[in-house]
Protein backbone atom coordinates (compact mmCIF):
# COMPACT_ATOMS: atom_id res chain seq x y z
CA UNK A 1 0.00 0.00 0.00
CA UNK A 2 2.82 2.64 0.97
CA UNK A 3 4.49 1.45 -2.42
CA UNK A 4 1.13 2.58 -4.42
CA UNK A 5 0.94 5.97 -2.17
CA UNK A 6 4.70 6.65 -2.85
CA UNK A 7 3.93 6.16 -6.76
CA UNK A 8 1.01 8.18 -6.73
CA UNK A 9 2.62 11.52 -4.90
CA UNK A 10 5.66 11.09 -7.34
CA UNK A 11 3.66 11.25 -10.55
CA UNK A 12 1.19 14.28 -8.71
CA UNK A 13 4.46 16.22 -8.27
CA UNK A 14 6.20 15.11 -11.41
CA UNK A 15 6.07 18.44 -12.86
CA UNK A 16 5.63 21.17 -9.89
CA UNK A 17 9.69 21.09 -9.69
CA UNK A 18 10.14 21.55 -13.51
CA UNK A 19 12.68 23.86 -14.52
CA UNK A 20 11.82 27.39 -15.45
CA UNK A 21 10.59 29.38 -18.79
CA UNK A 22 7.81 28.45 -20.46
CA UNK A 23 4.41 26.66 -19.84
CA UNK A 24 5.28 22.73 -19.19
CA UNK A 25 2.45 20.63 -19.62
CA UNK A 26 2.31 16.91 -18.08
CA UNK A 27 0.53 14.20 -19.70
CA UNK A 28 -0.06 11.28 -17.86
CA UNK A 29 -1.88 8.70 -19.59
CA UNK A 30 -3.55 5.74 -17.87
CA UNK A 31 -5.24 2.41 -19.10
CA UNK A 32 -7.79 0.54 -17.52
CA UNK A 33 -10.36 -2.27 -18.09
CA UNK A 34 -13.93 -1.18 -18.62
CA UNK A 35 -15.15 -3.54 -16.13
CA UNK A 36 -13.44 -0.61 -13.94
CA UNK A 37 -15.09 2.37 -15.29
CA UNK A 38 -17.45 2.92 -13.39
CA UNK A 39 -15.68 3.25 -10.23
CA UNK A 40 -12.70 4.81 -11.63
CA UNK A 41 -15.25 7.52 -12.29
CA UNK A 42 -16.68 7.61 -9.19
CA UNK A 43 -13.73 8.15 -6.93
CA UNK A 44 -12.09 10.32 -9.81
CA UNK A 45 -13.89 13.37 -8.22
CA UNK A 46 -11.51 12.97 -4.93
CA UNK A 47 -8.28 13.57 -6.97
CA UNK A 48 -10.15 16.58 -8.74
CA UNK A 49 -10.56 18.11 -5.54
CA UNK A 50 -6.90 18.02 -4.76
CA UNK A 51 -5.67 19.42 -8.25
CA UNK A 52 -8.54 22.26 -7.45
CA UNK A 53 -6.33 22.91 -4.57
CA UNK A 54 -3.79 22.88 -6.08
CA UNK A 55 -5.13 25.71 -8.53
CA UNK A 56 -6.64 27.79 -6.28
CA UNK A 57 -3.03 27.59 -4.64
CA UNK A 58 -1.47 28.71 -7.69
CA UNK A 59 0.53 25.33 -8.06
CA UNK A 60 -0.79 24.55 -11.66
CA UNK A 61 -2.77 27.18 -14.37
CA UNK A 62 -5.31 24.06 -15.60
CA UNK A 63 -6.32 20.30 -15.32
CA UNK A 64 -8.14 18.45 -17.64
CA UNK A 65 -9.35 14.82 -18.03
CA UNK A 66 -9.40 12.86 -21.28
CA UNK A 67 -10.43 9.80 -22.77
CA UNK A 68 -8.72 8.40 -25.96
CA UNK A 69 -11.99 7.41 -28.82
CA UNK A 70 -11.29 3.95 -29.84
CA UNK A 71 -12.17 2.65 -33.26
CA UNK A 72 -12.97 -0.84 -32.21
CA UNK A 73 -16.28 -1.43 -29.93
CA UNK A 74 -15.09 -5.01 -29.16
CA UNK A 75 -12.49 -3.23 -26.91
CA UNK A 76 -12.10 -3.89 -23.54
CA UNK A 77 -9.90 -1.40 -22.27
CA UNK A 78 -10.42 2.38 -21.56
CA UNK A 79 -7.41 4.91 -21.80
CA UNK A 80 -7.92 8.18 -19.84
CA UNK A 81 -5.36 11.08 -20.16
CA UNK A 82 -4.67 13.43 -17.58
CA UNK A 83 -3.45 16.64 -18.29
CA UNK A 84 -1.70 19.55 -16.31
CA UNK A 85 -0.85 22.94 -16.83
CA UNK A 86 2.21 24.87 -15.02
CA UNK A 87 3.29 28.29 -15.56
CA UNK A 88 6.33 29.96 -14.50
CA UNK A 89 4.67 31.49 -11.78
CA UNK A 90 3.01 28.01 -10.74
CA UNK A 91 6.93 26.52 -10.82
CA UNK A 92 8.23 29.35 -8.53
CA UNK A 93 5.30 28.93 -5.98
CA UNK A 94 6.58 27.10 -2.98
CA UNK A 95 3.35 27.19 -1.12
CA UNK A 96 2.54 24.23 0.90
CA UNK A 97 -0.57 22.04 0.79
CA UNK A 98 -2.06 19.29 2.92
CA UNK A 99 -3.35 17.43 -0.37
CA UNK A 100 -6.62 16.30 1.45
CA UNK A 101 -9.42 16.37 -0.46
CA UNK A 102 -12.57 17.60 1.39
CA UNK A 103 -14.21 15.34 3.77
CA UNK A 104 -11.63 12.48 3.84
CA UNK A 105 -8.49 11.54 6.21
CA UNK A 106 -5.45 9.90 5.99
CA UNK A 107 -6.96 6.37 6.28
CA UNK A 108 -9.53 6.83 3.78
CA UNK A 109 -7.86 8.66 1.19
CA UNK A 110 -4.88 6.18 1.29
CA UNK A 111 -7.41 3.02 0.45
CA UNK A 112 -9.19 5.08 -2.24
CA UNK A 113 -6.09 5.64 -3.58
CA UNK A 114 -4.85 1.99 -3.74
CA UNK A 115 -7.97 1.39 -5.26
CA UNK A 116 -8.00 3.94 -8.06
CA UNK A 117 -4.32 3.11 -8.65
CA UNK A 118 -5.25 -0.72 -9.02
CA UNK A 119 -7.48 -0.14 -11.66
CA UNK A 120 -4.67 0.83 -14.40
CA UNK A 121 -2.94 -1.82 -16.47
CA UNK A 122 -0.56 0.47 -18.15
CA UNK A 123 0.54 4.26 -17.06
CA UNK A 124 2.67 6.33 -19.06
CA UNK A 125 3.57 9.70 -18.25
CA UNK A 126 5.26 12.91 -20.56
CA UNK A 127 6.75 16.34 -19.95
CA UNK A 128 6.63 18.36 -22.80
CA UNK A 129 6.55 22.29 -23.14
CA UNK A 130 4.70 24.29 -25.14
CA UNK A 131 6.46 25.92 -28.26
CA UNK A 132 3.34 28.12 -29.40
CA UNK A 133 -0.17 27.87 -30.97
CA UNK A 134 -3.68 29.85 -31.26
CA UNK A 135 -6.63 29.61 -29.58
CA UNK A 136 -9.47 30.73 -31.02
CA UNK A 137 -11.96 29.80 -28.12
CA UNK A 138 -13.42 33.12 -26.12
CA UNK A 139 -11.78 33.70 -23.07
CA UNK A 140 -12.97 31.96 -20.41
CA UNK A 141 -14.78 29.10 -22.06
CA UNK A 142 -14.83 25.46 -21.73
CA UNK A 143 -12.11 23.35 -22.94
CA UNK A 144 -12.86 22.05 -26.84
CA UNK A 145 -14.87 18.90 -26.64
CA UNK A 146 -12.08 16.42 -29.04
CA UNK A 147 -8.70 16.75 -29.30
CA UNK A 148 -6.39 15.04 -31.95
CA UNK A 149 -2.73 14.46 -30.68
CA UNK A 150 -0.02 13.47 -33.17
CA UNK A 151 2.90 11.91 -32.20
CA UNK A 152 6.13 13.42 -33.94
CA UNK A 153 9.31 11.64 -34.39
CA UNK A 154 11.90 14.51 -35.60
CA UNK A 155 15.40 14.40 -36.50
CA UNK A 156 17.52 15.21 -33.92
CA UNK A 157 19.44 17.75 -35.81
CA UNK A 158 16.78 19.30 -37.83
CA UNK A 159 14.62 20.37 -34.80
CA UNK A 160 15.10 24.17 -35.02
CA UNK A 161 13.82 23.75 -38.85
CA UNK A 162 11.08 21.85 -37.32
CA UNK A 163 9.46 23.93 -35.00
CA UNK A 164 9.81 26.94 -37.49
CA UNK A 165 7.84 25.15 -40.30
CA UNK A 166 5.40 24.01 -37.97
CA UNK A 167 4.77 27.95 -35.91
CA UNK A 168 5.23 29.75 -39.78
CA UNK A 169 4.11 27.80 -42.37
CA UNK A 170 1.51 25.12 -40.80
CA UNK A 171 0.19 26.75 -38.09
CA UNK A 172 -1.60 29.52 -40.34
CA UNK A 173 -3.12 27.07 -42.31
CA UNK A 174 -4.64 25.37 -39.15
CA UNK A 175 -6.13 28.11 -38.00
CA UNK A 176 -7.68 28.90 -41.80
CA UNK A 177 -8.81 25.30 -41.51
CA UNK A 178 -11.31 25.85 -38.74
CA UNK A 179 -9.61 24.48 -35.75
CA UNK A 180 -10.83 25.68 -32.44
CA UNK A 181 -7.16 25.49 -31.17
CA UNK A 182 -3.35 24.30 -32.37
CA UNK A 183 -0.69 23.96 -30.14
CA UNK A 184 3.03 22.72 -31.03
CA UNK A 185 4.93 21.01 -27.88
CA UNK A 186 8.32 19.55 -27.48
CA UNK A 187 9.04 16.29 -25.07
CA UNK A 188 11.01 17.34 -22.38
CA UNK A 189 11.12 14.02 -20.26
CA UNK A 190 9.35 9.96 -20.65
CA UNK A 191 8.89 7.48 -18.12
CA UNK A 192 6.78 4.08 -19.79
CA UNK A 193 7.04 3.59 -22.85
CA UNK A 194 10.20 3.17 -25.16
CA UNK A 195 11.49 7.06 -26.65
CA UNK A 196 10.70 7.49 -29.57
CA UNK A 197 8.61 10.55 -29.89
CA UNK A 198 9.98 14.18 -29.17
CA UNK A 199 6.93 16.47 -30.54
CA UNK A 200 3.86 16.31 -30.24
CA UNK A 201 1.06 18.80 -32.07
CA UNK A 202 -2.35 18.74 -30.96
CA UNK A 203 -5.39 19.77 -32.73
CA UNK A 204 -8.55 21.01 -30.83
CA UNK A 205 -11.99 20.96 -32.17
CA UNK A 206 -15.38 21.45 -31.03
CA UNK A 207 -17.17 18.23 -32.38
CA UNK A 208 -16.21 14.21 -33.31
CA UNK A 209 -17.99 15.55 -36.60
CA UNK A 210 -15.67 18.13 -37.52
CA UNK A 211 -13.12 15.76 -37.36
CA UNK A 212 -14.15 13.19 -39.13
CA UNK A 213 -15.42 15.69 -42.04
CA UNK A 214 -11.77 16.87 -42.71
CA UNK A 215 -10.40 13.42 -42.78
CA UNK A 216 -12.85 12.90 -45.47
CA UNK A 217 -12.56 15.66 -46.98
CA UNK A 218 -9.94 14.62 -50.30
CA UNK A 219 -9.15 18.31 -51.57
CA UNK A 220 -6.55 18.80 -54.14
CA UNK A 221 -3.86 20.44 -52.14
CA UNK A 222 -1.72 23.37 -54.11
CA UNK A 223 1.87 23.36 -55.07
CA UNK A 224 3.33 25.09 -52.34
CA UNK A 225 1.39 23.05 -49.52
CA UNK A 226 2.74 19.93 -51.76
CA UNK A 227 6.05 21.34 -51.63
CA UNK A 228 6.03 22.57 -47.66
CA UNK A 229 4.80 19.21 -47.01
CA UNK A 230 7.24 16.80 -48.35
CA UNK A 231 9.79 19.54 -46.89
CA UNK A 232 8.67 18.60 -43.30
CA UNK A 233 8.21 14.71 -43.85
CA UNK A 234 12.06 14.92 -44.78
CA UNK A 235 12.43 15.64 -41.09
CA UNK A 236 9.82 13.93 -39.28
CA UNK A 237 7.81 10.76 -38.85
CA UNK A 238 4.22 10.75 -37.70
CA UNK A 239 3.83 7.92 -35.53
CA UNK A 240 0.28 8.15 -34.47
CA UNK A 241 -2.89 10.45 -34.78
CA UNK A 242 -5.18 9.59 -31.80
CA UNK A 243 -8.21 11.28 -31.08
CA UNK A 244 -9.40 12.26 -27.48
CA UNK A 245 -12.94 13.11 -26.15
CA UNK A 246 -12.84 15.85 -22.96
CA UNK A 247 -13.79 13.89 -19.47
CA UNK A 248 -13.62 16.57 -17.11
CA UNK A 249 -11.57 20.08 -16.36
CA UNK A 250 -10.88 22.45 -13.91
CA UNK A 251 -13.15 25.32 -13.98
Amino acid sequence: MKKVLFLFTLLIGLTVSAQEGEMRINMWYGTINNSDVEEHLVLEKHFKSIWKQQKDAGLLTKWEMWQLINPSEATTETTYLYVKFYSEENRKNSVQLSGMPKGLDAETLEVITEKQMSHFTKIYSTDVSYKGGFNNSVEGSKPADYAVINSMSVDWYSQANYESMELQTFMPLNKKNGMRAWALTKVLNQLGVERKTNYYTVDLYNTLEEIYTQRSNTSKMSKSVIDANKKIDKIRTLLSSDIFRLVDYLD
